[in-house]
């Protein structure tokens, strides 16, 4: 059987301060023919145990990165070079700032190429529309992962850019709907007016008399903002708004 060289690499989670795994796996089996994977829990412990079973289930999985916040899943997405994305990604349904849903949806809406395969400790009953409706490629309880055939098919379907069953459809088919709707959602430009000028360090007061509104009506559109952008703070949502170039 193939053999891939190991290594392990902890990085302490800037949301939460605890040790997260970063890399494993690095290098190619010997037939080169590997599949990267990204995961995506808020559960450092989860996180750790997903990456064990996804690298036991097949030599030719790699997982090339895990992240534990929304942010950092959009620039993996967004800004890795194209040898250090993942093909697939799996990720939660359950995350702190946003459901993996709606994630998944943004990320389709700009991505056409990666599979993402939804997992959750609940019944997939509870999340198998949205996982459909927002481009997914599959949803796989987290309690049925033991039993690794399953797992690695989903992932080895996903790679290809296929659904994992017939109620799942095509990374591609996905990735057109997905572009052209208006069902996953971002800042408005209102809210992307209001981040801007906290960036030019305008006071709250500034930009609501700026803007001819209260103040109160600021802070509601900086709380409705801060989901979309899957941060929790004004200065995250400017360093996200930032690293995405919305603002």
């Amino acid at each position: 059987m193939p053999q891939a060289s190991i290594q392990i690499i902890w990085i302490r989670s800037q949301n939460t301060g605890a040790l997260v795994y970063d890399e494993y796996m690095r290098g190619k089996t010997k037939d080169g023919n590997v599949i990267h994977v990204g995961i995506v829990d808020n559960d450092p412990c989860s996180l750790r145990m997903l990456a064990l079973i996804v690298e036991h289930a097949s030599p030719t999985f790699q997982v090339i990165w895990t992240a534990d916040c929304a942010q950092h899943v959009l620039e993996h997405c967004l800004y890795d070079q194209p040898d250090q994305r993942a093909n697939v990604i799996l990720m939660d349904m359950a995350l702190n700032e946003e459901s993996g849903a709606n994630l998944g949806c943004r990320i389709r809406k700009h991505d056409g190429t990666t599979g993402i395969i939804g997992i959750t400790a609940y019944p997939a009953s509870h999340y198998r529309d949205d996982c459909i409706n927002a481009g997914l490629q599959g949803l796989l309880e987290k309690r049925t992962l033991s039993d690794t055939t399953m797992l690695t098919q989903a992932i080895k379907n996903a790679a290809q850019g296929k659904g994992c069953d017939s109620s799942f459809t095509s990374v591609h088919n996905a990735h057109l709907r997905c572009s052209t709707a208006n069902d996953c959602r971002s800042p408005t430009s209102r809210e992307l007016e209001i981040i801007s000028l906290y960036a030019k360090h305008k006071s709250t007061e500034d930009i609501a008399r700026q803007l001819g509104i209260s103040t109160g009506t600021v802070f509601s559109h900086i709380h409705h903002a801060l989901p979309k952008l899957g941060v929790t703070t004004r200065n995250e949502a400017i360093q996200a708004c930032q690293t995405m170039h919305l603002i």
